[in-house]
């Protein structure tokens, strides 16, 4: 039994596929539609172009090492703009990619130290051994790797499954471009929304989750630096003023999930949070550096930069001074400790975010209320990250 037609596809057909397909096709012309069959004139009325249709043709092989062995490989600003890259079956390679991405796969690859700029969505690894990985991304993850170490800034919790021996540390990173307001900001990410200690591991080899021995945290400001890759040999011919140094870092130190030895007894917790200017995250850096440079005994347990509502903030802070401040948009949210960490912050951030308008930025005022602000700032900061 024959498969009754249906009006239209066989032009459409001929149309896709052009006249040698079709079996009615007599002319080596093909109507267009809209054109009533009839070949286009001069005179008719051009044919709408698209968007894509004005895209830039992209070559793989300028967003891709392969096969790399005992080189250093430079991707300057600008040479990648937002595409994906692939670093594949390299060995002893030092790989920089100082500019933001889409997605980062690397795979197969021994011995190599990997710098990878903001990267808007994942940077994931598998088969890789012995490699180091300083990374700025949405989502990280590993399979089937062993011996790594990791220097990050995540927004969302590492993931790493069949891995072992695997070592994570705070990123600390400053070059040319990476600044707040460029690339950073093009990749869509904060460099306050850091989770590089709260790792997920998928195939833990001890029945609690929470104590994996596949992998270990390093707390330490200078892990970063020790790694030995801010020699300018290694680094390329352009003068990036790349820098590992925490004390110019544009991602600040956080200490993450905090040893216990961290928090002596007579430190305090203290909350700030930081309100929307014209530049934001430039305000929460200020203040963040100066608390790194000038009072380095406080500790930055953990940073956020979300959106509150002022419904929310007045909840939170039982005070509806700052509702009209968070409508301004994203908030920073720094989490210190240490002691007198209450009295610095509040004089920190009178010389560094106060200035111009009281309202720019909120400061604890007392020992009572803190954790409980810290605790329900953070869970509502997880459920909207989530």
């Amino acid at each position: 039994m024959s498969r009754p037609g249906i009006p239209g596809v066989r032009r459409w057909r001929s149309y896709i596929n052009g006249p040698s397909t079709c079996a009615s096709a007599t002319s080596s012309t093909v109507a267009l539609p809209g054109q009533n069959g009839s070949r286009r004139q001069s005179g008719d009325p051009a044919l709408k172009v698209y968007s894509w249709n004005n895209r830039p043709k992209v070559n793989p092989e300028d967003y891709q090492f392969i096969a790399k062995e005992n080189e250093t490989l430079v991707k300057q600003p600008q040479a990648i703009n937002g595409q994906q890259f692939i670093i594949e079956r390299c060995r002893n390679c030092n790989i920089f990619l100082f500019d933001w991405c889409d997605t980062v796969t690397i795979l197969d690859c021994t011995g190599c130290a990997i710098f990878v700029g903001p990267c808007k969505g994942s940077i994931f690894l598998r088969h890789c051994v012995d490699c180091t990985i300083l990374v700025i991304c949405q989502q990280f993850r590993t399979r089937d790797c062993r011996r790594l170490a990791a220097y990050l800034c995540c927004c969302t919790q590492p993931i790493i499954e069949n891995t072992v021996g695997a070592k994570f540390a705070c990123l600390q990173i400053s070059y040319n471009g990476l600044e707040v307001t460029d690339q950073l900001k093009a990749a869509k990410l904060s460099p306050f929304n850091n989770n590089w200690s709260q790792v997920h591991d998928f195939t833990p080899n001890t029945d609690d989750i929470l104590s994996s021995h596949n992998f270990s945290l390093i707390h330490d400001t200078l892990a970063t630096a020790k790694v030995g890759l801010s020699d300018p040999e290694s680094i390329g011919d352009v003068d990036l003023k790349a820098n590992f140094d925490p004390c110019v870092s544009v991602i600040p130190y956080t200490m993450g999930v905090a040893p216990t030895n961290a928090l002596h007894e007579d430190g305090e917790h203290c909350l700030v949070v930081i309100f929307a200017a014209d530049y934001p995250q430039v305000s929460a850096v200020a203040f963040t550096k100066e608390i790194q440079n000038f009072h380095p005994s406080l500790i930055l347990i953990n940073s956020r930069e979300i959106s509150l509502s002022a419904t929310d903030l007045q909840r939170i802070l039982k005070t509806g001074v700052y509702a009209d401040a968070c409508k301004k948009g994203p908030v920073t949210i720094l989490h210190y400790f240490g002691a007198e960490a209450i009295k610095i912050c509040h004089k920190v951030s009178g010389s560094t975010v106060n200035q111009g308008s009281k309202q720019s930025a909120y400061v604890s005022n007392s020992k009572e209320f803190v954790q409980s602000q810290i605790e329900n700032l953070w869970n509502l900061a997880d459920m909207k990250m989530n």
